[in-house]
């Protein structure tokens, strides 16, 4: 991507600030290979949390293409999301989800249709049921989703979810937790690994603890799927202002010369997509990857976990 200058003196200062800047490098934080198994569960409140920045999209990709199945649960209606009506919305967007869920390999999206930025009154106890029923019902190896321990998180559906996700994580393998599940053919199940997803511009919680690599085929599909939705990204608008402020600034950018405002809008989101999976991967010393906060099945023994960090050896 670069800026030609059409009169008068560049202010690049402007055009910096009105594209965004890069982040603050962040302490270097280890490469580690996908956890075993062979079963992901995505648990997520949104049509399109699994695809953004802040999301996993190159991470489930990733999944895909090394022989997981791949599993993505969406808690809400997404009514809000969107200009039309809610009804419209809530359609749209179930239509894009799928659409981007195909794009990642995504074997089958769950939905709970619960009401968009209504979780706070929802009884926590009845989506955490929800929760631990279909993990048991998956079995999964690794759950995935937003990490509930962040802070500051504004989005209540992203911090009940999350809380609930969490904590269903852990119950799901007792067996005195809602044995009524039973009589539905399942079992208790625990997973192995939790991998936790957070915005961290908003406050600080827990930070990131590793990095996953990406490939540029995963974070492809991963840019394809983000402008996917493009109920909510990808506006034409967008597009436009950005047209107008560069001309206002003496400034054009040739890759939009031969585009209509709707091509020009998904070629920012795929900007943005490989910008920060580029951003990752400087901070990891590779190419492409995302960040994220890994808990193991030694998590909640950090004693036996340090010890086995330290002796355990291979054969």
């Amino acid at each position: 991507m670069g800026f030609r200058r059409t009169f008068g003196s560049g202010m690049w200062a402007a055009v910096l600030l009105c594209l965004g800047t890069p982040s603050q490098a962040q302490e270097q934080l280890p490469l580690r290979p996908l956890p075993p198994g062979k079963t992901v569960f995505v648990l997520q409140p949104h049509h399109d949390d699994h695809t953004t920045d802040h999301g996993m999209g190159g991470l489930i990709a990733r999944f895909v293409d090394e022989g997981y199945d791949v599993y993505y649960l969406r808690a809400s209606n997404d009514e809000k999301d969107g200009t039309a009506l809610p009804a419209e919305n809530d359609k749209i967007n179930l239509r894009e989800a799928l659409a981007a869920a195909k794009v990642l390999g995504i074997k089958e999206v769950i939905n709970l249709n619960w009401r968009n930025d209504y979780t706070a009154p929802i009884p926590l106890n009845e989506l955490r049921a929800q929760i631990i029923f279909l993990i048991r019902k998956y079995k999964p190896d690794i759950v995935v989703g937003h990490n509930p321990w962040e802070h500051y998180q504004k989005n209540p559906d992203h911090r009940n979810v999350g809380r609930a996700m969490a904590e269903a994580y852990w119950m799901a393998g007792l067996e005195n937790v809602h044995p009524e599940h039973f009589l539905l053919g399942v079992q208790p199940h625990a997973a192995s690994y939790l991998i936790g997803k957070a915005r961290l511009d908003w406050g600080l919680g827990h930070r990131p603890n590793v990095f996953f690599e990406l490939n540029a085929e995963q974070v492809r599909r991963k840019q394809i799927a983000y402008h996917t939705h493009r109920n909510v990204y990808a506006n034409p608008a967008t597009a436009r202002a950005m047209r107008a402020e560069l001309a206002r600034l003496g400034l054009y950018l040739p890759e939009w010369e031969a585009l209509d405002d709707q091509e020009a809008a998904v070629l920012m989101e795929a900007w943005h997509m490989e910008w920060i999976s580029r951003q990752r991967g400087r901070q990891a010393g590779v190419e492409f990857a995302e960040d994220y906060y890994f808990m193991d099945e030694f998590d909640h023994l950090p004693g036996l976990k340090a010890y086995l960090q330290q002796h355990v050896r291979t054969p």
